[in-house]
Parts: C-alpha cells; structure tokens; sequence
C-alpha cells in the first residue's frame, strides 16, 4: 500500500521538485491547458478566421483567385482541442465522426430537407414569375461526383469546426437556441471574402446571410439528435450545397434573385420549427437542473 500523501504545507524543502528536475515538454503543455481551456472558443474562432481568410488579400493580385480556404474551422478545433485537452480532446472530436447509428428518418431530414427547401423556392419561383430559366439536363455521375466532394471539401472541413467542436462548448453555457444562433452569425460572418470578393457574384449578400443564419439552427438541432449528429450535419450541408449547384444555374436574370429570396425564407420557415424545438430542449435542461436532476 503506498504511503498517504503529505498535504503541499507539510511537504519539506528536499521533497520540492529541485532545479535539476524541470519540467518535461509533456508537463508544461499539460500546465497550460487551463488556460487554454478557459480560452478554447476565442482560440477557436480566431483561427478559423484567420486560417480561412488568409488567400483574401491574394485576391488584389489575382481577382479570378478564390478569398478564401474552407479548411479553417476544421484546423482550428483541432488546435484548440489539442491546446485545452490534448490528444484525448482531439480523438475525442473526430471520433464523433464514427458515430453513424441514428434512425432513418434521421437521414431523411438531413437529405431531403434540403432538395425540399429549394424544390420548393424553384417551384414558387416559377409559378409566382415569368421566370427565365436555362434547361440543362442533368449529369447524375457529376452531381454525385459534386456531392462526395463536397461532403469533404465543405462538410466535414466547417462542420467539425462549427457543430462539432463550437456548439458543444456553446450549448451547455448559453442553451442549444442561442448557441445555434450565435454561431450561425458567426458562420454568416465566415462567409464575407466570398461574398465581397466572388467575381461570378453567385450569392447574394442579404439573402445568404439570412439562410446561413436560418440554416444554423437546423444544423444545430440536427446536431443534438443523436451520437450520429457530426455526420448528419456532414452529410446534411453538403446536400444544401450541392442542391444549390445543380438548381441555382437553372435560373437567370431577376429569377436568380428570387429564387434565393424564395429560399431563404424557406429556410427561416424550417429554422422556426427547429428554434421551437431547441427552446424546448432548453427548458426541459433548465427544469431538470431547478429540481436537482442533471440532464443528459
């Protein structure tokens, strides 16, 4: 049986660790992950930021060059999991990624909500107006192609970032509603060397902005339902993406223009129904913890 250990007051001077002992590489990084710690969404979202924007200034040289990197969110949780909690934070994040048990309509939600959301605004969009709309049939391969692309390229380079590691740190501080919001600004925020530098002008600014935001709350309700939640909103994001790329073109003129506003507004329809929910979930965390009860 090992001897009880002496309090720090009774431990004498040649017990005290002595020049000759200094501090392994191991021991002062694990000394300054409390810092770390408290500071870990501020490291966050600073590097994201920064390792996202850093092409921006490239772009007075070359204006066809792309203002941003989509990896920044990405790189910059798994910084700021490996300076606040070391290699066990960081499995401990991509291994949400191996979670991908959930029920089907899981999927379904996530899949379908958005070729639901922008069928819709292209259909409205047509009836509503004369719309101007370009015909191009469709290459199936391609926009398979596009999608398995984009699970990686947008998916899982933002979602790791803003679902995986920003909302858990979020939520339990301010609840699932307002974390979702506050992230979606900052998301929305993200997006800016895109929408002031884009050359094609493929986004319009008040419109996305307002989806972004819309669309945060849906992730992040598709987030909290279930140990699969990283990889639904994975899959889920590149399928918002990819429906935009195939069905977007279709339109030209004052029809692209509507098409987004017709969008956006769907989204803020789905961003209602999950905001409820997330309200929701919030009060039931915040009953449980009046009556003594941790929630889950």
């Amino acid at each position: 049986m090992n001897a009880p250990r002496k309090p720090a007051a009774d431990l004498t001077r040649s017990e005290l660790p002595s020049a000759d002992h200094r501090p392994t590489r191991d021991g002062a990084a694990r000394a300054r992950r409390p810092r770390a710690r408290r500071h870990r969404l501020a490291i966050f979202f600073v590097l994201a930021f920064a390792l996202s924007w850093f092409p921006w200034p490239l772009v007075l040289l070359n204006p066809d060059s792309s203002a941003m990197v989509p990896f920044g969110p990405l790189l910059a949780a798994v910084v700021a999991a490996a300076l606040s909690g070391g290699s066990r934070s960081v499995r401990a994040l991509l291994g949400q990624l191996r979670h991908w048990r959930a029920g089907p309509r899981w999927y379904l939600a996530a899949l379908l909500t958005p070729m639901l959301v922008t069928g819709t605004a292209a259909a409205i969009t047509l009836i509503s107006t004369s719309a101007v709309v370009v015909h191009r049939p469709l290459d199936w391969p391609q926009v398979a192609a596009t999608f398995a692309s984009t699970v990686i390229l947008v998916g899982l380079f933002e979602e790791v970032g803003w679902r995986g590691y920003a909302l858990p740190a979020l939520g339990p501080r301010l609840g699932e509603l307002r974390a979702s919001l506050i992230i979606g600004a900052v998301w929305s925020l993200w997006h800016l060397p895109l929408l002031i530098s884009e050359p094609t002008g493929q986004r319009t600014v008040a419109q996305f902005l307002i989806l972004v935001v819309a669309q945060s709350l849906f992730l992040g309700w598709l987030y909290r339902s279930g140990r699969a939640g990283l990889l639904l909103v994975v899959l889920s994001h590149a399928a918002v993406d990819t429906v935009v790329r195939v069905v977007l073109p279709q339109f030209s003129g004052n029809s692209y223009h509507l098409i987004w506003w017709w969008q956006s507004a769907m989204w803020v329809l789905v961003a209602i129904v999950a905001g409820v929910s997330l309200y929701s979930r919030d009060r039931t965390r915040t009953g449980r913890r009046t009556h003594g009860c941790s929630p889950r």
